[in-house]
């Protein structure tokens, strides 16, 4: 371990090699969308790395400064982040985290669900939490997927098709976008307006680039009652935003909406990740579909002088 730490070298975003970057990341077993540097320079505030010799393994450091402190936390959309690479072991993410800066006083991160920390970590304040995830496999096609669909599920999608709602794609992720936002706006209190500007900016790029689709419900009169946004790469499907209008719910819009997304990839060999949360409700939504329960870490640590510590 101590001799992978010494060739982990912390790298400022200038110093990064973007080409060299987004090819281990698009070779790496356990890569993800939200590591590409398109999508870490748009959604994360700022960001730096931890690179294993020449980018054979690679760990983002998304990172903010308050009141002249710097401290890691995890960007708005970005479910997953943690350690990539062509043999991620779990020795390998201890010597990471060993290598983060002392900088950094205050962590609030999500690895993702191939990191494992088994090793011993230096800093004793490091604290872990286990967090849930659901993945669906689209290998099969969709009669065989849907036959895992639970009752309500089914029922949903049934009362949208006698609803005889349509499925509209290829809409501009920013409208989409500005949809939720104005949805969700009660509910999203704390989230700062810039954080829809990047969003809009990191979604259009990855819509040119084939990288995100867009679904909306709407009646037959053309009223959007659902409206959904995924993004996507060589292995995964990923549920990123997406809602309902009050009427969009009593008619199933939303079910109408995921179910669509299923049956455009099954068959692929893709996952599809809900991406959901340990919120009750959104967990139980994702259930509905037949997927498998996967779990990640969450880390926080917290090394700010006192006082500071006691209001974190």
């Amino acid at each position: 371990m101590n001799e992978t730490v010494k060739n982990i070298r912390y790298l400022s975003r200038d110093e990064i090699d973007s080409e060299k970057w987004d090819r281990c990341i698009l070779e790496a077993f356990n890569g993800l969308i939200y590591a590409r540097s398109f999508y870490l320079d748009w959604m994360s505030k700022n960001w730096s790395a931890l690179v294993l010799n020449d980018y054979e393994a690679v760990m983002p450091l998304t990172w903010n400064r308050k009141y002249g402190i710097s401290y890691l936390y995890q960007p708005y959309f970005t479910k997953t982040l943690g350690a990539f690479g062509k043999s991620t072991l779990p020795f390998e993410i201890s010597s990471f985290l060993n290598a983060i800066p002392g900088k950094y006083k205050y962590w609030d991160i999500d690895l993702n669900e191939n990191n494992f920390v088994t090793s011993e970590i230096k800093n004793f304040r490091i604290k872990q939490y286990e967090r849930t995830n659901y993945f669906l496999s689209l290998q099969d096609g969709y009669q065989q997927i849907q036959l895992h669909y639970k009752r309500l599920a089914n029922r949903m999608k049934k009362k949208a098709t006698e609803n005889q709602l349509q499925i509209i794609r290829g809409e501009d992720p920013a409208a989409i976008i500005q949809l939720y936002r104005q949805g969700y706006a009660n509910r999203h209190r704390s989230m700062p307006g810039s954080v829809y500007e990047r969003l809009k900016n990191c979604t259009g790029i990855a819509f040119k680039n084939n990288m995100a689709g867009t679904y909306l419900a709407q009646s037959p009169s053309g009223e959007t009652l659902a409206y959904y946004i995924i993004l996507q790469d060589e292995k995964f499907i990923y549920s990123l935003l997406g809602g309902s209008t009050t009427a969009g719910k009593k008619m199933g819009a939303f079910y109408f909406l995921t179910d669509a997304v299923i049956r455009e990839y099954a068959g692929s060999k893709k996952i599809f990740r809900f991406e959901g949360s340990d919120i009750p409700g959104i967990s139980f939504f994702d259930t509905l579909f037949g997927p498998q329960r996967i779990s990640y870490q969450h880390l926080s640590m917290n090394n700010l002088p006192f006082p500071l510590r006691l209001f974190k």
